[in-house]
């Protein structure tokens, strides 16, 4: 069950990008299971504008395991969904504490939905609940390990960031995976396009290119060794070896410039 409601997420994911109220609603309620409902604000409002840069909870860093990835996403965008509709909700004189909280709001789905849950088989579906929820949204979280990681958009000289494009997303061409997850793994057409229909999403030769579909990627983030030496040199070589152009985790920032230096060969 965690895993059909994860991999639910991704159609919540294509539903809340998508501007009529019934496919909003519809996308919370499919999150409403993984108690998860802040993902619609945080994808659209936080992750679309800071994406493949250091101040995005969701893009993962040269050098950060999944495992330290997974908690520091799962609070940080969380955090980031609140701040969000507090400072939108400031802007129109209200209290973050108000129903028209699009967070709170999607937290009730998941309040009643459970609730119902508890009611009808008891407290005894409590552990279960608890199990396919955190196994729900860590197969998200662990697919947002996978999409950006190392990748960073450059400073511009006025101090904002480059526009994304799609080399700040990996890619994988792979036709089962994306039949499945409705053509996620062209992810950087997605992302330099948002709203363009997940059918319609075209893929790129300039794009970072994943070796194996997101099926296959996903088990590899679970064991961080063999993850690094899948994708480590290739960050670096999407960089031309320059290792300072990528998104490197601070607390490896010094063992990665020694490792590699300024520029690498391959």
């Amino acid at each position: 069950t965690g895993a059909a409601t994860g991999i639910a997420i991704n159609t919540a994911h294509e539903l809340g990008h998508k501007p009529r109220l019934l496919e909003i609603v519809l996308a919370k309620i499919t999150l409403a299971p993984t108690f998860y409902g802040h993902f619609y604000t945080e994808h659209n409002r936080g992750h679309h504008v800071r994406v493949a840069t250091p101040e995005d909870p969701a893009s993962s860093r040269l050098g950060e395991s999944f495992w330290a990835f997974l908690p520091r996403s799962v609070w940080f965008s969380a955090r980031s969904a609140w701040n969000l509709e507090r400072e939108r909700l400031r802007k129109l004189g209200l209290p973050a504490w108000h129903w028209k909280n699009g967070v709170l709001s999607a937290w009730m789905y998941s309040v009643v939905l459970w609730g119902a849950m508890i009611a009808w088989l008891g407290m005894a579906v409590i552990p279960f609940l608890l199990i396919q929820g955190i196994y729900g949204f860590s197969l998200l979280e662990v697919v947002n390990y996978v999409e950006h990681y190392g990748l960073k958009r450059q400073k511009l000289p006025n101090g904002r960031y480059e526009r994304c494009s799609p080399r700040h997303s990996w890619n994988s061409n792979r036709i089962v995976t994306n039949i499945f997850l409705f053509q996620l793994q062209r992810h950087s057409d997605h992302h330099a396009n948002p709203t363009r229909s997940y059918q319609s999403l075209r893929h790129f030769d300039e794009s970072p290119q994943l070796p194996y579909g997101y099926a296959s990627m996903i088990v590899w983030a679970y064991i961080p060794y063999l993850w690094r030496r899948r994708m480590d040199h290739r960050v670096l070589r999407h960089y031309s070896g320059d290792v300072t152009l990528a998104n490197i985790q601070p607390s490896k920032r010094l063992k990665i410039l020694e490792k590699y230096g300024k520029t690498s060969t391959f």
